[in-house]
């Protein structure tokens, strides 16, 4: 999929290159969260936890975003990770009592 994907910049920040997306897509794997620091708009960082059905699959995601000159990108993370993961835990739960 990503070798048939145009990159586009958004901003000076955004990844262009497909290896260096594809090892940025393999540390999101690999940490189960994300955050994007300034990638699509400037003065946007934007962190997101996966929500999981009850076969521990990724059907969707929580986010959350802030404003770069209030918190930088390891403040954000340092504040809101934790209680991210918890969030999206708490809905991941829940979407697997449901079915």
């Amino acid at each position: 999929m990503l070798d048939a994907s145009s990159l586009v910049a958004r901003t000076p920040r955004t990844i262009v290159d497909k290896h260096a997306l594809r090892d940025a897509i393999a540390v999101v794997h690999r940490q189960s969260w994300a955050i994007v620091d300034q990638e699509l708009e400037e003065g946007l960082i934007s962190m997101s936890a996966p929500i999981r059905d009850r076969q521990g699959r990724v059907i969707a995601a929580l986010n959350i975003s802030g404003n770069a000159q209030r918190k930088n990108a390891k403040q954000m993370v340092k504040a809101f990770l934790e209680p991210l993961q918890e969030a999206a835990q708490r809905v991941s739960d829940m979407v697997a009592r449901r079915g």
